[in-house]
């Protein structure tokens, strides 16, 4: 009887575990699923945002001409040099004075057309009998003529920028419309040639007619998402992200399922087996030595624990660096989109306009750096960067890096010194763009972590020459800052590493901008090498190695623009509203500040969460009529802060309308902001309508 009473336990036993690693093997697998998924999302976001930063830049230079119009037709050849693709419209002329080729399938959609910029269709060029779309904007030359400045891309050479390759490069995206019809289609050796719209891949017999339609109006509507599809008998993920600038465009990105599916497969079966083995060496434990050996049991357990905890850790950096970036993105874009409204409700106020403008290249200049490290190293992943061959003067270049960087290290209140710089052989052939990089990332690291009352010294010298055409080069960048543990040092050159948090330290950046740096030099053959103590500052020694140029190029000289004259703004009578505005960035608080004054509020301030529900607790019941609520703060988040005001006992803590003004702008953000009691959410950067559509709601 016992005999059977065990053997039937063991059958159950196995069945349980067999049940176990089922379930376990078909949640990891759709865990890995949907990750496969959010990363090819993400990507196609990437690419979208790429693309929508490259057509609202050429907006803005089109519009630059254009605020120059009374010159363009006298010197359309110098416009021609600059912005080869450019060309000025003329309504019912057959050309410009320059003697242009004109489309006629772009004339004539800009026959109809009566706003003040947009996007045209791809289409067959009529001049150059070429795949094209074109952007244009539109106004009135000073002879009261109407005229168009239009931009031509060529469909292969854009498809370059917004193609993201995905598994081994098998998948590659479309641009389409809201209809479904291909306006850009990439060169992939994978995207179908012939086909004209993307519901013609998705055949209804091998699909789910429903499932069709919702796809269809996923598209129709400009939503982000994806789907899956059969296509010749095969499954394809189709991923979809919208354009913003001027567009009914999205971006789809198709990567065949076998694939995503064989990766996740790949993952699992080496998770599998390491449990296995891992639960293999445990039964084997406990069937020969039962009881006795438990310890080692344990740590056979504590093993596996340390394993997962380790591949969590790598998860939760991959998700600081995400979240890092979205902050660091969003906050001068918020300032730069914030400060262009105050300089544009101010446009008589030259002291206002001039402010706003320095800010807005302050902070422009930050999302600059970002973005660029952040391709940058895309660029260096992929082998793609190659570097120019020109004349260079390094004596100038360092001084026009040294008088950029003066201003901030005299903002800092710093100390920036250069010895002066003797050089034999002045002139040498190089890519100046990126020596002037190298040398920008490491002087604006010393500044950027070198507390107040520092010094940062800089010296650039040339050794003796060991070669008749070439010179050895060594900069030096010496600062008294915070420097780096020793630990640190070692991956101080690695991408995405940094010494702080950029909440913590409140100092953005990547963390690729030392690896750029350092890939950099490789590509020219020098070196870099740092030294550094915690609390003694750092010193960063780079060596060049180049090629020297006996004769020295024209200098140009820029003159001066005149300084605009200050005009105060007039002082007006606050309303009765009452208004709470809760933010730890001072130039977000001022921006906030302004875009609430145009509606003639002028609100209450706090700068972290505490202080927001000291302000709640000693008003009187009833006394704030809104509150904006930044989430990530130092002292008390703005989440937090929701909840004690929500739970305070009085009797308008329930009814306050909190809104979210936050730079964390991913979904599951929102969802914590509204969980935490929050009325709605307001990605940075603000603008006015969002600001005063919520006026509007509960103050009008």
């Amino acid at each position: 009887m016992k005999k059977w009473r065990g053997l039937l336990l063991s059958i159950f036993l196995c069945l349980a575990f067999g049940a176990g690693v089922w379930w376990f093997i078909g949640g990891v697998r759709e865990e890995l699923w949907q990750s496969s998924i959010r990363t090819i999302s993400e990507s196609s976001h990437q690419g979208a945002n790429a693309l929508n930063t490259q057509l609202e830049k050429d907006f803005e230079t089109l519009q630059r001409i254009w605020d120059n119009i009374e010159y363009v037709e006298k010197n359309l050849t110098v416009y021609e040099k600059m912005e080869p693709d450019v060309e000025l419209y003329l309504p019912g002329k057959a050309g410009t004075e320059a003697g242009y080729g004109q489309d006629d399938k772009v004339a004539g959609f800009l026959s109809g057309q009566t706003g003040s910029r947009g996007i045209i269709n791809s289409h067959i060029s009529s001049v150059t009998g070429e795949n094209v779309f074109n952007i244009y904007v539109r106004g009135f030359l000073e002879e009261g003529d109407l005229a168009y400045l239009v931009k031509e891309y060529r469909a292969k050479e854009i498809a370059d920028q917004f193609t993201i390759t995905f598994y081994d490069n098998n998948g590659f995206s479309y641009l389409v419309n809201r209809d479904g019809e291909i306006m850009v289609r990439s060169g992939h050796r994978n995207s179908n040639k012939t086909v004209s719209n993307l519901m013609d891949i998705i055949d209804t017999r091998e699909n789910d007619a429903k499932a069709i339609e919702e796809f269809r109006r996923s598209i129709g509507s400009a939503h982000t998402g994806w789907a899956r599809f059969n296509y010749g008998g095969k499954g394809m993920v189709l991923c979809f992200e919208p354009l913003e600038a001027d567009s009914n465009w999205l971006l789809v990105s198709i990567i065949p399922e076998p694939l995503v599916r064989e990766q996740a497969m790949q993952i699992l079966k080496k998770t599998l087996l390491f449990s296995g083995t891992a639960v293999g060496l445990i039964l084997l434990i406990v069937v020969l030595f039962y009881g006795a050996k438990m310890r080692e049991n344990e740590v056979h357990t504590r093993e596996l624990q340390e394993a997962l905890n380790a591949a969590d850790m790598a998860n939760r950096a991959k998700g600081r660096f995400l979240m890092n970036m979205s902050h660091d993105i969003r906050t001068p874009l918020n300032a730069i989109l914030g400060m262009t409204t105050v300089a544009r409700k101010n446009a008589e106020n030259q002291g206002k306009v001039q402010d706003s403008l320095k800010k807005i290249e302050t902070s422009g200049m930050e999302l600059l750096t970002l973005v660029s490290d952040v391709m940058d190293m895309t660029e260096i992943e992929q082998g793609q960067m190659i570097l120019k061959e020109e004349k260079v003067r390094l004596s100038a270049l360092l001084k026009e890096l040294v008088d950029m960087m003066r201003g901030k290290a005299k903002e800092a209140s710093l100390t920036l010194e250069c010895e002066p710089v003797l050089l034999e052989n002045d002139f040498v052939i190089g890519d100046a763009m990126r020596i002037r990089q190298i040398l920008l990332n490491i002087i604006g690291n010393a500044v950027k972590y070198t507390p107040a009352g520092g010094r940062v010294y800089l010296s650039l010298k040339q050794a003796e020459r060991t070669e008749k055409d070439r010179g050895d080069y060594t900069f030096c960048c010496a600062d008294t800052g915070i420097g780096m543990e020793p630990d640190f040092l070692k991956r101080v050159f690695l991408p995405f590493e940094r010494a702080r948090n950029t909440t913590a330290s409140k100092i953005a950046g990547t963390g690729v901008g030392l690896a750029v740096t350092k890939y950099l030099l490789d590509l020219m053959g020098g070196e870099i090498s740092v030294e550094s103590m915690p609390g003694m500052g750092s010193t960063f020694t780079v060596n060049f190695h180049f090629k020297l140029c006996q004769e020295a190029p024209a200098e140009v000289k820029v003159a001066e623009a005149d300084k605009p004259q200050t005009e105060e703004k007039p002082q007006k009578d606050p309303k009765s509203e009452h208004v709470l505005l809760v933010d730890d960035n001072e130039l977000n608080m001022e921006i906030m500040e302004e875009l609430l004054g145009l509606a003639e509020i002028y609100p209450d301030k706090a700068f972290d969460g505490s202080e927001a529900v000291k302000a709640v607790q000693e008003s009187p019941d009833g006394y704030y009529d809104l509150i904006f609520m930044d989430i990530q703060m130092p002292v008390m988040d703005g989440c937090e802060a929701t909840r004690q005001i929500r739970s305070m006992e009085r009797e308008d803590a329930k009814k306050i309308p909190i809104y979210a003004v936050s730079a964390n702008a991913f979904a599951e953000d929102v969802k914590n902001a509204m969980d935490s009691g929050m009325n709605g959410h307001i990605a940075k950067p603000v603008d006015w309508e969002s600001i005063d559509k919520v006026l509007n709601q509960y103050l009008r």
